[in-house]
C-alpha cells in the first residue's frame, strides 16, 4: 500500500530536519504550540496544554522543560498575568519545521 511508502518518507524527513524529536509527546507539544502560534495566531499555555491530553502533567512538565532547555521552545512569562506562561517556537525550531515543509512538499 501507498500509506507506509508515504509514512516512511515523512519519519525519514521528521529524523532528519526534526532532530530535536525524541518522543511522541515532542512532536505532539512542539507540533501544538507551533499551531497555536502560527495558525491560530494565540500562544499556547502551560495549562492549556496539559488539557491537550497528550500525556501525563509530570511527562509534559519534563518535555516542555527539556524542549524549552535545548531552544526548541520559548517559555515567556504573560504579560497581562505575570502568573501564566505561554510557549513560543524558538527561531531555530521555526527555521526547522520550514525546512521539513519544504521537503514534504518536494
Amino acid at each position: 500500500m501507498k500509506i507506509f511508502t508515504h509514512l516512511r518518507n515523512i519519519i525519514k524527513l521528521e529524523q532528519d530536519c526534526l532532530t530535536f524529536i525524541d518522543s511522541l509527546e515532542d512532536r505532539d507539544i512542539v507540533a501544538s504550540v507551533g499551531y497555536h502560534e502560527m495558525v491560530a495566531g494565540e500562544p499556547l499555555t502551560l495549562k492549556h496544554l496539559f488539557q491537550l491530553d497528550i500525556g501525563s502533567i509530570a511527562t509534559i512538565q519534563r518535555r516542555v522543560t527539556r524542549l524549552v532547555e535545548l531552544g526548541v521552545l520559548i517559555k515567556k512569562r504573560d504579560r497581562t498575568d505575570r502568573r501564566v506562561f505561554t510557549l513560543h517556537l524558538g527561531l531555530n525550531t521555526k527555521r526547522d519545521y520550514q525546512r521539513f515543509e519544504v521537503a514534504l512538499a518536494a
